[in-house]
C-alpha cells in the first residue's frame, strides 16, 4: 500500500479513537450494585379508608336477680338511704357536676333511672351492673349524663359512655326486699348525713319510683 495512503488511514482512526475518548460515560452505582427502578410513589390511603377495629357487640347486663327484689328498674326514681340512717338522703346531682345525698325531696335533681349497664359479653363479674342516667322531666338537650365513679369517694355527672366500666354500678341485694348496697369502679358508697364517706358510712340503699 502506498506510504501515503496508510498515512492517511492512520490519522482517521486516531480521529476516531479521540472522539470515542471524549464522550462521557454513565457513572456506575458505588459498590458494583444495579441502578433500583425509579417507580411513582402510590398515595397513602386516607384515616377514613382504615378497617375499623370495634369489638363485639355491647349488650345489656343480666338484671335478672334484682327483678326478683323491691327494686324499681327502667323508671324514674329517686334513690335514698333508709330511715335508719336518721333520714332519707336523696342521690343528688349538684349545679357544677358533683354527686352527693344531700336531696330531701324528689326534684329535677334528684330524678335518676337505672338502667342494664352495657357489657361486652355477659359475665357473672358483671352481673347486677346498672348505670344510673339523670331523668329530669323536663329532658335537657344533649347527650343523656350518668353517674361516675371519677375516684374514691369522688361521683361527678358526665355524659353517659356505653361500656364505660367508670359508670357500671354493681347493685348486690342486702337484707330486706328492695334494699341493695352500691359500688363503682372506685367506690363503695357509704353516706354519713348526706355525705359520701369512705367509712363508718350507711350503706344500704333504695329506690322510689316517682310520676313523670
Amino acid at each position: 500500500m502506498h506510504r501515503t495512503t496508510r498515512s492517511m488511514m492512520a490519522a482517521a482512526c486516531i480521529t476516531a479513537l479521540t472522539a470515542c475518548g471524549t464522550a462521557t460515560p454513565q457513572a456506575a452505582p458505588a459498590g458494583g450494585e444495579s441502578a433500583a427502578p425509579v417507580t411513582t410513589p402510590s398515595a397513602a390511603p386516607s384515616p377514613s379508608a382504615a378497617p375499623a377495629t370495634s369489638g363485639p357487640k355491647l349488650v345489656d347486663a343480666n338484671l335478672s336477680q334484682l327483678k326478683g327484689f323491691a327494686i324499681d328498674l327502667g323508671v324514674p326514681v329517686v334513690i335514698t338511704t333508709t330511715l335508719d340512717a336518721g333520714a332519707e338522703h336523696h342521690l343528688k346531682a349538684q349545679p357544677d357536676g358533683s354527686v352527693d345525698f344531700t336531696g330531701t325531696a324528689p326534684t329535677e335533681s334528684t330524678r335518676m333511672t337505672l338502667r342494664p349497664a352495657k357489657v361486652r359479653k355477659r359475665t357473672e363479674e358483671n352481673r347486677n351492673h346498672v348505670v344510673i342516667v339523670a331523668s329530669p322531666a323536663a329532658a335537657a338537650s344533649g347527650p343523656e349524663s350518668c353517674v361516675t365513679d371519677e375516684r374514691q369517694g369522688v361521683l361527678k355527672m358526665r355524659p353517659c359512655r356505653p361500656g364505660d366500666a367508670n359508670q357500671s354500678w354493681r347493685l348486690v341485694p342486702a337484707g330486706d326486699s328492695g334494699l341493695f348496697e352500691l359500688t363503682g369502679a372506685h367506690t363503695a358508697v357509704q353516706v354519713d348525713n348526706g355525705k359520701i364517706v369512705k367509712d363508718g358510712g350507711w350503706t344500704a340503699f333504695q329506690t322510689t319510683a316517682v310520676t313523670p
